[in-house]
């Protein structure tokens, strides 16, 4: 196995074979036939069924949807799927493909040649293309949080001028040890395995991707923000003060 990608879903049963389709045209033959596909379900919609019907289509080496219950969270969601994929690359993009999967090529290839050893999608970097802007206080939240997390939770760079972009790219064996013994919940996991991979030495490419802002969070801001200032409390006690070991 070759590549293993990980789309993480929420009732997505609306939109998945839209995906996997464009998926499966971004990677072409015969990369497409040495993939697997791990959905990593949080939802309680029909999302099995349709993804049962619609794999033999694809081209695919295998489709899994592994359906949590109870729901996870999307951080340990991705950990789980990350815990069982065997590519020999492997990463996750978001189920909407607000990065559109044209850049897994780009990730694959990159990691593949041993250039860098992660590939991160960026709305922030030269290069990148913002289609539809979020909300202004979404915006200004965000920018908040980038330039907080910044100075609280990063010791040493690199520092990064976009955590959480819905588009990540590792090597298998990295992959999991990121994911291993996650502290932070939901939102907050992107910047968690951020720190890891400094401090770990892992080269981690940042990449300017087109982004557009088609599908709203189901989250309400008021969970969003409660949950990151949690998250936030934990990350700072254990990285900067504990000195937690990855």
């Amino acid at each position: 196995m070759e590549l293993s990608i990980l789309v993480p879903t929420f009732n997505e049963a609306d939109i998945i074979e839209g995906c996997l389709q464009d998926i499966a045209d971004a990677l072409g033959s015969p990369l497409c036939g040495q993939t697997e596909i791990l959905i990593v379900d949080d939802g309680k919609d029909t999302l099995p069924d349709v993804v049962k019907a619609i794999s033999s289509k694809l081209c695919f080496q295998r489709v899994k949807v592994l359906r949590n219950n109870p729901p996870l969270g999307k951080g340990l969601s991705l950990a789980n799927g990350f815990n069982q994929a065997e590519g020999k690359i492997v990463g996750f993009l978001d189920a909407d493909l607000s990065t559109p999967p044209r850049y897994i090529l780009e990730a694959f290839s990159m990691i593949k040649t041993g250039d860098c050893d992660a590939f991160i999608g960026s709305r922030k970097k030269q290069g990148s293309h913002v289609v539809r802007d979020q909300t202004f206080l979404k915006d200004l939240l965000g920018n908040g949080l980038r330039l907080g997390v910044r100075h609280l939770l990063f010791e040493t760079g690199p520092f990064y001028e976009d955590t959480q972009c819905g588009f990540k790219f590792f090597k298998n064996q990295d992959a999991k040890a990121l994911y291993r013994n996650l502290i932070a919940n939901d939102g907050l996991t992107d910047i968690e395995i951020l720190i890891k991979a400094n401090r770990l030495g892992l080269r981690v490419h940042e990449h300017g991707v087109l982004w557009k802002d088609i599908r709203e969070s189901k989250r309400s801001l008021a969970r969003i923000l409660k949950g990151e200032v949690v998250s936030i409390s934990k990350l700072f006690y254990h990285y900067r003060l504990k000195k937690t070991k990855v």
